[in-house]
């Protein structure tokens, strides 16, 4: 008698990460992971496909072989000022946070890009039923870096981040769940994420400054903004590597674009003319206050047109962040973006 099937919801699929730069199980194995509350992922792990060239008397190919392996991911996460947010910009920045005051925690801590390779272990878990004895099934990336990191803010909508990432070795496993759920895991525990409040961009993006040459604040209103971070990360393969032997990090570009009102010829005329920009945006929650600075901007192909009747006249631009220096609390730092935290 054949029974009903029942194939796996997405609910069935976790993501958890611990941050280290081991690029196998020997690091991990046994580590506490964090749980990511993810929106949408996309890891995965191949071989690139090989086929035999060799004549054989017939047409009918074969002998093909998968040989280099290669793997990658992303995943998207709802923005809040929290631990994880903090780990995910640290990531990205390659960087880590340092304390503003050394004597006064109160200041908040900071960060810049910088030049730490920082990378970490994603797994991802399908569970294929809720009994002990129902196998699960592991994907593990290690010597994960952050390729690029995008944040969007978009008209009454939630705040989120994108994280696309590279990856020096996979492997697979499977095991039972096990009475603790974590059969098979490389993890000892998995921990949970606090409920945190989701930053939106009406009710918790306070502030998006943009400033002339001379310090002067604009008469600039976005109607939607995105920041992007990238490493230009570069997989460097070696002979007698099943993956990657290594990961190579390049220069990295930070950049803001959207679109805002047009107001006058103000930024068209910073473009033409080669003139200085730069802008600071403050993301407030519950948990605490994030301060995004951007020294150094140039105004890239900013375009007005009018693209049918009733419609507002907008003007889209690009920002290109280069090497400028903040001052926070009275230290200078040099840097291409700037954040810092205060928790609430």
């Amino acid at each position: 008698m054949s029974t009903v099937k029942s194939f796996n919801d997405t609910s069935a699929v976790s993501l958890a990460y611990a941050i280290g730069n081991g690029a196998d199980a020997t690091e991990f194995q046994g580590e506490t992971f964090n749980l990511i509350p993810y929106t949408t992922e996309g890891f995965q792990m191949s071989k690139e496909p090989k086929m035999s060239t060799a004549i054989s008397g017939d047409r009918r190919p074969n002998n093909s072989k998968n040989t280099k392996g290669t793997a990658s991911g992303s995943f998207g996460y709802e923005f809040g000022a929290t631990p994880m947010a903090l780990d995910f910009l640290s990531l990205a920045l390659m960087n880590n946070w340092s304390p503003v005051d050394d004597l006064d925690a109160t200041k908040g801590t900071l960060i810049t890009d910088g030049e730490e390779k920082l990378f970490f272990c994603v797994e991802k878990t399908n569970r294929s039923g809720p009994a002990s004895t129902d196998l699960q099934f592991h994907e593990r990336y290690y010597g994960t870096a952050v390729n690029e990191a995008t944040m969007e803010f978009g008209d009454g909508e939630l705040v989120t981040l994108t994280l696309n990432t590279m990856s020096v070795f996979a492997d697979l496993a499977e095991a039972p769940r096990g009475v603790d759920g974590l059969g098979g895991s490389l993890a000892a525990s998995k921990v949970v994420p606090t409920d945190y409040e989701i930053a939106d961009s009406s009710n918790n993006l306070k502030t998006v400054v943009l400033r002339d040459d001379q310090g002067d604040v604009m008469e600039v209103v976005f109607s939607d903004l995105s920041l992007q971070i990238q490493n230009n990360v570069r997989e460097q393969p070696g002979l007698g590597k099943e993956f990657a032997a290594g990961m190579g990090f390049g220069k990295v570009a930070v950049t803001l674009s959207g679109e805002i009102y047009y107001y006058d010829q103000t930024l068209l005329k910073a473009h033409m003319a080669n003139r200085r920009l730069s802008a600071e945006m403050q993301v407030e929650t519950a948990e605490g206050t994030l301060t995004f600075m951007f020294p150094n901007l140039m105004v890239q192909t900013p375009t007005s047109n009018s693209e049918g009747e009733n419609q507002d006249y907008k003007t889209s631009l690009t920002l290109s962040a280069e090497r400028g220096s903040v001052t926070v609390e009275g230290a200078t730092r040099d840097c291409v973006i700037a954040v810092r935290y205060v928790a609430a």
